[in-house]
């Protein structure tokens, strides 16, 4: 069953460029989710997070600066993403700078707005000073009713803008969607993330580009299979440390790291035809370092097919070379052509399942009494967390214990718990005891 996108109500802030919709955004969601610079425009793709505001809520949705003055071909791209917003959306905060006044752009994004026959809340950001809220009057000409003054620095007004978008939204639109599964789609630039996704949900929802380094910002997607329900998150390219440039770029890459820190399953692409490199590899090391469940995704297949390079070599080479993957998932896929990428988000479900998973003490201690172990003596084990799954065991020296020993210790409850491809914790702790 194709997957479906989650049908929550959806606002969309539109504006041109520099006008402060991605600070606004960061305000209402309370949190530094869309990157901010003062050289922008920064945003490029519409970026969604959900809000919760007087017991309703909706899907906040910010999007590229509008800028009909630049015509290449990443800005004809943006401009694609935010007639898709329009278009998507149930309704639209229209951000304005108060300072600036109503500039050209501005009349031609009401224009766009008006077809879209929806309701507009009419914003004028940096409201930061009485002076300035008292220039609303200027903005009536626009159509749109009363423009609401907002200081999305200070946090001004924002109560007021919340009041008036939960006004369109009807009552049913109050309980969530239970998320069943956060999965991060990670890579190295132009590895086919944002293709992945679009062919995943069969619209271009992410702007894809031959630009290397598109997807600045990590990208929520809300979307349900088979009554499962998922976050997917497009996230930017990780690049080497010789490669960060611009504070952008590292702040991005931050962001990439913090997602893998919410993710409970992450999908690393790597790019057939150019093998798993130095780059995957350090991306292996990061997400190992976080303990997630991961899925090798081998992209671009169908190239590497017609250079009559076979599976079964290809997997063979890859686990050879990369070390410590927990048997992880090696899945063959085409984003182009939208081949295996279902089995991808199927077999992510069954790791976050498995990594969930409870285990009962008797069970554990069945296993751990069949073992054979001469580093020192093992009393008892048990359970103390899951996602990944966590042991606790008591065991008279815990110094006398070996890396080599205790990885055999993790292969062995892997295997037996049936956890291939998630990582499993194992801490020893000493048993005291008891003086007479």
């Amino acid at each position: 069953m194709k997957p479906i996108k989650f049908n929550l109500h959806k606002v969309a802030i539109v504006g041109r460029p520099n006008v402060g919709k991605s600070a606004l955004f960061n305000r209402i969601i309370q949190k530094r989710k869309a990157i901010v610079e003062k050289d922008g425009p920064t945003t490029r793709d519409r970026i969604g997070a959900i809000v919760s505001w007087s017991n309703k809520n909706f899907e906040l949705i910010d999007t590229p600066g509008l800028d009909f003055g630049k015509k290449e071909n990443l800005w004809i791209l943006v401009e694609k993403q935010i007639m898709l917003a329009i278009k998507e959306a149930d309704q639209f905060i229209f951000v304005c700078d108060v300072s600036d006044g109503i500039s050209q752009f501005d009349h031609k994004i009401c224009s766009m707005l008006r077809k879209a026959g929806k309701k507009v809340t009419l914003v004028i950001n940096k409201a930061d000073t009485r002076e300035l809220s008292e220039r609303k009057a200027g903005f009536y000409s626009l159509g749109f009713g009363e423009p609401l003054p907002v200081s999305a620095l200070h946090g001004l007004g924002i109560g007021d803008l919340l009041d008036a978008v939960i006004s369109g939204i009807e009552d049913a639109e109050k309980h969530l969607p239970r998320i069943s599964v956060r999965i991060a789609i990670i890579g190295r630039p132009n590895a086919g993330k944002s293709s992945f996704v679009n062919s995943l949900l069969g619209e271009d929802r992410i702007t894809v580009s031959d630009v290397p380094g598109t997807t600045r910002d990590s990208i929520n997607t809300y979307f349900e299979r088979d009554k499962k329900s998922f976050i997917i998150i497009d996230t930017a390219g990780i690049r080497s440390k010789s490669k960060i440039k611009d504070a952008v770029t590292y702040f991005s890459i931050l962001r990439t790291e913090e997602s893998i820190k919410k993710s409970d399953v992450t999908v690393i692409l790597a790019d057939a035809p150019m093998g798993v490199r130095k780059e995957e590899h350090k991306i292996i090391d990061l997400v190992q370092e976080n303990f997630k469940p991961f899925i090798l995704a081998i992209n671009k297949w169908d190239l590497a097919e017609k250079d009559k390079i076979r599976r079964g070599n290809y997997e063979k080479t890859v686990r050879e070379e990369v070390r410590f993957m927990y048997n992880a998932p090696i899945i063959f896929i085409s984003a182009l052509k939208g081949e295996n990428l279902l089995s991808v988000i199927d077999t992510a479900y069954e790791l976050a399942e498995k990594s969930r998973k409870n285990f009962s003490t008797s069970d554990l201690n069945m296993i751990l009494k069949a073992i054979q172990f001469n580093a020192t003596k093992l009393y008892s084990i048990r359970q103390v967390k899951n996602s990944p799954p966590g042991f606790e065991i008591i065991v008279k020296n815990p110094e006398a214990i070996l890396n080599t020993e205790k990885s055999h210790l993790v292969n062995i409850f892997r295997k037996k718990l049936n956890l291939e491809g998630v990582p499993v914790i194992i801490r020893f702790k000493r048993k005291m005891f008891k003086s007479r």
